[in-house]
């Protein structure tokens, strides 16, 4: 039996372990059986090897009969690593590929995907025998593997969440749009990859200042969006009443949002609000008194009206509370007030999402995430940071 010359270690060759390292590296039984049994025929002629003559009569076999393919080191003979500790900044711990896979999603990924290059990653570091990797160069291999499986504006994405955790900055996503677009799933399916612990409604907000405030006091607020018209003194309604109410309301609630803004801000928390309170006209100001914070605004919308009844029809059989006749007989009304929030938006440079044209909210989310990162990308402080980066890269090529 031929003997492995490694170093000072001797290593008799078998073949069942090499077909045992290339089957686990993708090639079939059959395949890897051929390399391993091209490999033991040459070897009898003489009693050992070296290391590195071996690994080049394999990679010449391999490369004969199948080309260029993925197979590690080839050293088979050394039994590969189990787990990889990741060093980062703060702390040490072990390589989680669900960890790393719920981080990639901010470049745009479904789920599936994120969980894909996690476990390719794994494998590729697995097969270099890397058993501790700082968490830069992780973040770096993610960047690369991003460019080359799909494309450069994923490793952007990618790159641009990097620097934004780099600061250390609350991030705050409103999304606005008008009643049964999908605002409250996005939110809690964002904040649950963003990992962003609080979420709030304005629906919510406005439930708490009827109990503050009397419909005697405040009559805009006690009833729903798209019904505020009906509190109004006939007096001050004007052209159209739909849309007096509508922001007469959101005037009164636009304060509840801002208060939150700012709690957020002072304890240095991340947000995501939702809302069809949320026009971008109202809340210009604190935008502009605040002008260092991380604020990025999505509008979604429902652009076929046959969607949108099928919507409210589907959410009443789920939640038989949120009737769904109530929403349907006032859907000219809705509708209009809809019209209004995306006229806002549009001025205002609000990306638009229209949901009717995504079949869940995973898709949903994918895009509200696109977004949200290219907004980030925009910022000064954003641009310093990946300035940085590049100037670090350049240093140590």
């Amino acid at each position: 039996m031929a003997t492995i010359i490694d170093g000072k270690k001797r290593i008799p060759f078998m073949r069942g372990m090499l077909v045992h390292y290339l089957i686990e590296r993708g090639f079939s039984y059959e395949e890897a059986y051929e390399v391993a049994d091209a490999i033991r025929k040459t070897l009898p002629k003489r009693k050992g090897i070296e290391r590195k003559e071996l690994l080049k009569l394999i990679d010449q076999a391999i490369r004969t009969e199948h080309g260029e393919r993925q197979v590690g080191d080839l050293v088979f003979w050394e039994r590969l690593p189990t787990s990889i500790t990741v060093e980062g900044k703060d702390e040490t711990g072990p390589f989680s590929k669900e960890r790393l896979a719920h981080s990639v999603q901010v470049a745009g990924l479904s789920l599936d995907q994120s969980y894909e290059l996690a476990g390719h990653l794994e494998s590729m570091l697995l097969g270099q025998r890397a058993q501790r990797v700082n968490s830069q160069m992780l973040e770096e291999l993610v960047e690369v593997m991003l460019a080359e499986q799909y494309d450069q504006g994923y490793a952007e994405r990618y790159r641009v969440w990097r620097a934004w955790q780099e600061l250390d900055q609350p991030l705050i996503v409103l999304i606005g749009g008008a009643s049964g677009v999908g605002k409250t799933s996005l939110a809690i399916s964002m904040a649950n990859v963003l990992d962003i612990p609080r979420v709030a409604a304005t629906d919510d907000i406005r439930q708490i200042m009827r109990l503050m405030l009397s419909p005697e006091l405040m009559p805009s607020i006690h009833t729903s969006s798209y019904l505020a018209w009906s509190n109004l003194p006939s007096d001050v309604r004007e052209a159209d009443p739909v849309l007096t109410g509508f922001r007469e309301q959101v005037k009164v609630v636009s304060l509840g949002v801002r208060a939150i803004l700012d709690r957020c801000l002072e304890e240095h928390s991340s947000v995501i609000i939702d809302g069809v309170h949320l026009l971008p006209d109202f809340l210009e100001k604190w935008k502009r008194d605040h002008p260092h914070s991380f604020v990025t605004q999505l509008c979604l919308a429902v652009s076929e009206r046959r969607v949108y009844e099928e919507r409210f029809t589907k959410r009443a059989k789920e939640a038989p509370a949120r009737a769904g006749d109530k929403y349907l007989s006032h859907m000219d009304e809705i509708q209009k007030i809809q019209e209004h929030i995306m006229e806002v938006s549009t001025q205002c440079d609000i990306p638009i999402i229209d949901t009717s044209a995504v079949s869940t909210v995973e898709e949903a989310t994918k895009l509200a995430l696109m977004l949200v990162v290219e907004q980030l990308q925009d910022r000064e402080e954003i641009k310093r940071v990946l300035g940085g980066e590049e100037r670090k890269k350049r240093k140590k090529g």
